[in-house]
Order: C-alpha cells, then structure tokens, then sequence
C-alpha cells in the first residue's frame, strides 16, 4: 500500500492523539499545551513527581508537534505514534489510517494497543 506520509501528516491532530492515550494537560495557554512526557522511559517520568516533570511535554496544537524538555524527543503527530508505539514508520501510518478511517464511526474504539516495546529513548526520525 503507497502512503502520502505529507498528506497523513495534515491530517492527523497530535492533540487528538494525546487524548485517545490519556495525556493529562497540566497547563496550557493559547495553542501551547503543557504536561507530563508520555514515554514512560523519559528522564523526568524517571525523577520525583515534582511540578516540573508534570510540565515537561509541550505541544503546539496549531503547527501538531511535540517536544519533551527533559528526554529531547520531538516531531510531529506520525513521528509520535511511531516512537510511542515503538513500531516503524510505515506501521504507524497504517495505524493512524486506520484511527482516521474508524473515527468517523460511531463504534470505533477509544484507546490504542498499548506500546509494543519499551526502550531507553523515543527516536527522533529525520525529517520526512
């Protein structure tokens, strides 16, 4: 199957993603969102539970991009799913077709797989 990465990346919403795994925002002005990293092996997941591990994850819903402070990990929406889930690139398009597909049904289910594999630091890929 051809994927057009350009036009899976234009319509997926990062935010969107955030929320369908249970992301907490801590904090949030305009288009700027705050909160804990995601990826469980992040530095700050690994500190104590202080107020700036739970603001270490920003978002920007606008531009669909992320950053972690503490980890370094960043991208945008496809290059989230691919390191959070731990798969390749071209499993996690199919996967996020698939999410873009369901989510117009009523019936399509509210959380994703859980992560395949944990690892020391989500991968940062080049740009696509």
């Amino acid at each position: 199957m051809k994927i057009d990465y350009g036009e899976l990346k234009r319509r997926v919403r990062l935010h969107e993603l955030l929320e369908r795994i249970g992301w907490t925002i801590t904090e949030g002005r305009g288009e700027q969102l705050r909160g804990p990293c995601p990826f469980p092996a992040c530095n700050a997941n690994l500190a104590s539970a202080n107020k700036a591990r739970r603001r270490t994850f920003s978002v920007h819903r606008g531009k669909s991009v992320y950053r972690c402070f503490s980890c370094g990990c960043s991208g945008n929406a496809l290059e989230f799913w691919q390191a959070y889930r731990g798969i390749s690139l071209y499993e996690a398009a199919l996967e996020l077709l698939q999410i873009l597909e369901t989510s117009n049904h009523p019936s399509s289910p509210s959380k994703p797989p859980p992560p395949q594999h944990h690892y020391s630091q989500p991968a940062k890929l080049a740009d696509s």
